[in-house]
């Protein structure tokens, strides 16, 4: 029998991780319009710069994982990233063929139908920059959050975009009372805990600090319903449709 999904309560964050991540090659053109069709409103991706500047959606700077050893985002042209197949590591063989998406594409492909929860993942002295730059041109500024787990380039960014929420992501160990504090005093919108460190007591005392509490690495349906119950405002799941809004 198949379980129903965890229901959340109206204005939750329902937020694909990398796209509909758990069916779809991660941060993929493909991942991203499953996400869509299973009717999810808010993204989540990772933007690098290339060696020659491209803002690109990858998760991971080196891409051993992808099945190209050794390859790093930082030392590659656009134009050779583009040319690998960023979906021949994932087991689904529909999916083959998956190219790198820059951050124009990704905003080009679907304007103001999501939210943008974007992931500054290796600091470099420019994403931050252009990052805001883009965000401002684009006029999406209200429909935009930026997130990492580097605080240093968060607060970066946060200076250059100063009414654009961002959230800092904290690993391990991070949910702490001192750093709910530091978020705070650096005007960041989100901290973003992991989900097995969330309390319905964490929780409660954190937003009195910050505007929303918002969890990450969810691996199971337990882990999903225990930032539910403890009042998280959202969370990042690669599985969104585990999750259904509550009816009123």
């Amino acid at each position: 029998m198949t379980e129903g999904p965890i229901l959340v309560p109206r204005g939750f964050r329902i937020i694909a991780h990398r796209g509909a991540s758990g069916y779809a090659p991660e941060n993929t053109m493909a991942a991203f319009r499953l996400a869509e069709r299973m009717g999810v409103r808010e993204i989540e991706f990772d933007l690098q710069l290339t060696r020659d500047g491209a803002m690109v959606v990858v998760h991971d700077p080196v891409l051993d994982r992808y099945g190209y050893p050794g390859r790093r985002v930082a030392d590659m042209t656009l134009a050779e990233i583009k040319s690998l197949d960023m979906a021949a590591w994932f087991g689904d063989l529909a999916c083959r063929g998956e190219r790198v998406l820059t951050a124009d594409e990704l905003f080009d492909a679907f304007g103001r139908r999501f939210v943008y929860h974007v992931e500054i993942k290796a600091p470099s002295p420019r994403l931050a920059a252009d990052l805001a730059g883009m965000i401002a041109c684009r006029g999406i500024a209200d429909i935009a959050v930026v997130t990492s787990f580097d605080f240093d380039i968060l607060a970066e960014f946060h200076a250059l975009a100063p009414d654009l929420p961002a959230g800092w992501l904290v690993r391990d160990g991070g949910f702490t009372e001192a750093n709910v504090a530091r978020a705070e005093a650096a005007g960041f919108a989100q901290f973003c805990p992991r989900a097995a460190e969330v309390s319905a007591a964490s929780v409660t005392a954190a937003k009195g600090h910050v505007r929303e509490v918002r969890a990450h690495g969810i691996g199971t349906r337990e882990d999903a319903r225990r930032a539910v119950e403890a009042g998280c405002d959202g969370m990042t799941i690669n599985w969104p449709d585990w999750l259904a809004v509550a009816p009123e």
